[in-house]
């Protein structure tokens, strides 16, 4: 009864592993594949970073970057031009009091001069969190710690906007 048991396990342990394998072959050949990271257009391989405050989102946009293996700060190269950083804060008031907060970018992408290649983007982050005013007050870091999850949010939205090309190019002049 013993080898019985065995044997139906096995069988059975043989035969997740064939529907397993079967499911990984046929993922394959309709196409599907895991997508790339590090997928970054050959002609952004090489780009400026022109931003005009020093903040979390140059931080973690440089960071993104350069995890990329896109080289920064190439003179001849295009600029990723951070045109304006929004950040905005509620507070709602109640039995908890709820913090709010967000940040709106703008940014487009422009030649080594200048000249504008794309139209202006915005992008939008947003983050809350509650708390008690009666309890041990942790809300000045909470709240640090989600505005720096919201401006590395931010930057990575920015990065995949630019990765999968989704950045619509300026119309030329006939």
């Amino acid at each position: 009864m013993m080898n019985k048991t065995i044997a139906i396990r096995d069988n059975l342990n043989n035969f997740r592993a064939t529907v397993v394998v079967a499911l990984v072959l046929l993922l394959g050949a309709c196409g599907f594949h895991l997508r790339d990271a590090g997928n970054i257009p050959d002609v952004y391989q090489h780009l400026q970073l022109k931003v005009q405050q020093d903040s979390l989102l140059t931080k973690w946009l440089r960071a993104e970057l350069t995890g990329m293996h896109v080289q920064l700060d190439e003179p001849t190269s295009p600029i990723l031009h951070i045109l304006a950083i929004r950040p905005t804060r509620q507070e709602l008031v109640g039995s908890l009091t709820e913090i709010q907060i967000g940040v709106e970018v703008e940014f487009r992408l422009e030649d080594a001069q200048g000249n504008p290649l794309t139209v202006t983007r915005s992008i939008t982050s947003h983050r809350s969190f509650q708390y008690n005013k009666n309890t041990v007050g942790i809300q000045s870091q909470q709240e640090d710690l989600l505005q720096n999850d919201l401006y590395e949010a931010a930057a990575q939205q920015i990065i995949r906007q630019l990765a999968t090309g989704r950045m619509p190019a300026i119309a030329k002049p006939n």
